[in-house]
């Protein structure tokens, strides 16, 4: 069966990866209350590629801070030791997969960020029970794409990204993105929640649980193909967008601040991204 394919490539890239090995023991002290801040910031400076990546980030345009942030110990005082986790967790994920090798999927790649960075927008103007989780389940929600492209470049090209795109990626692969991507998640020991976000966000109202994450980022992604579309951006709007949209209690007013920001950030999205070596 395809579906099979998927998930056997999915194991191998846990297998012959060292990352999950690294993902794991950042999982272990993030949830050990005998650890401390010190703790994760030597594990994460002790990986010259992954202090790299955290340090870009939180100089990056998502946070906006004044001056440089130069090492982990400052990232951490900026932007609190929950949102750490969360970076360095979704910039270790990132590193099991190869450098893009085509223009479109550089993009999804941008368009991950973009929905990484709008999910952290929403998670200050709502109640999200754990905001930190926003921006690793917006970076990782289309993970699955990522995973459909590396298994089978032409298989993945011939998918358009239209309102039956999952049905296109059943026929093809025998399954989902947001399904593979679930799958990757779950193989790699991430969060229940972040596994329920990735499989559940085009369809959130299906989600068992963590219901409001799901939202979350459903709607970011939404919203930027309503702020910046592009080809590979399959935000498409639904009506489960606008049952979202009353459920956050989100006014005309909260959505244009929302895009103003993100219209200012895109540039600098785009600009990290193409950073990141």
């Amino acid at each position: 069966m395809m579906m099979d394919e998927v998930k056997s490539y999915i194991k191998q890239l846990s297998d012959l990866s060292t990352t999950p090995a690294l993902l794991g023991k950042i999982l272990s002290l993030t949830e050990d209350e005998t650890k401390s801040t010190d703790d994760l910031c030597d594990l994460i400076s002790h990986d010259q590629a992954m202090a790299q990546r955290v340090l870009k980030i939180a100089n990056s345009v998502f946070f906006a801070h004044p001056g440089e942030i130069t090492n982990i110990q400052q990232a951490v005082l900026f932007l609190g030791l929950d949102r750490i986790k969360s970076i360095a967790v979704g910039m270790t994920v990132l590193q099991i997969f190869p450098s893009p090798g085509s223009f479109r999927i550089e993009k999804l790649w941008i368009h991950s960020y973009e929905v990484a960075y709008l999910s952290s927008v929403l998670s200050e103007s709502v109640a999200v029970t754990q905001p930190q989780e926003c921006f690793l389940a917006g970076l990782l929600h289309d993970i699955g794409r990522i995973i459909l492209y590396n298994l089978d470049h032409t298989r993945f090209h011939q998918i358009e990204t239209t309102d039956t795109m999952l049905d296109q990626e059943q026929t093809l692969f025998g399954c989902t993105h947001a399904e593979a991507g679930a799958w990757f998640a779950e193989e790699v020991g991430l969060p229940t929640s972040i596994v329920t976000s990735i499989k559940y966000h085009h369809q959130p109202s299906s989600a068992p649980g963590d219901m409001l994450l799901v939202s979350v980022v459903s709607f970011a992604e939404a919203l930027t193909r309503m702020f910046w579309p592009r080809v590979e951006d399959d935000g498409i709007w639904t009506s489960e967008h606008a049952a979202i949209l009353l459920e956050l209690s989100l006014t005309q007013n909260d959505l244009q601040d929302i895009g103003n920001k993100f219209v200012v950030a895109q540039g600098g999205i785009e600009s990290f991204f193409s950073s990141m070596e």
